[in-house]
């Protein structure tokens, strides 16, 4: 392995995979409450250390590089690795852990704090990042996997097709 990747921080995959999912600095620095310059800087870090573009512009539609797209699938082995690790640990100390990822469609915002309040009783040792939208940005953080429980009112009706014919 290359010297130079061992420079590569967990910051950096982090902000690079908000980069992809969202197909924009402006977006992922919003997502995770960072100005646009720091993704920036991030970004160009990150590009200097793998010594390749990452992204791409055509017109103002942002693309990944061959590169990046090398890169999200080792980082995201990576942090699937530590979260696995992360609940190893917590199966070793008898106590349910770690970050649940959750999204909320905007119509299920009142009744959801309830239930998120008693789980969070049952198990304070879980950090809940929840996330409320429309349905339709809902619809595509489900597609893009981003999220590990969904509540929205109702199913797409093209993946209720397509999950009863499985």
């Amino acid at each position: 392995m290359r010297k130079s990747l061992m420079r590569i921080t967990l910051r950096q995959l982090q902000v690079f995979n908000e980069v992809c999912d969202l197909r924009s600095y402006s977006r992922a620095a919003q997502e995770m409450s960072l100005t646009q310059p720091a993704v920036s800087l991030q970004i160009r870090q990150l590009e200097d250390v793998v010594g390749q573009p990452l992204f791409e512009y055509v017109g103002k539609k942002l693309y990944l590089t061959e590169a990046a797209e090398a890169l999200q699938r080792a980082s995201r082995d990576i942090f699937g690795r530590l979260e696995s690790f992360d609940m190893q640990l917590a199966d070793m100390q008898g106590a349910l852990q770690g970050q649940l990822k959750l999204a909320v469609e905007s119509s299920a915002k009142y009744f959801v704090p309830h239930l998120f309040a008693a789980f969070k009783r049952q198990y304070p040792e879980v950090n809940l990042n929840l996330t409320v939208a429309n349905r339709a940005q809902v619809i595509r953080r489900l597609s893009d996997n981003r999220d590990d429980l969904i509540i929205m009112s109702m199913v797409p009706r093209t993946w209720a097709w397509t999950s009863c014919r499985s």
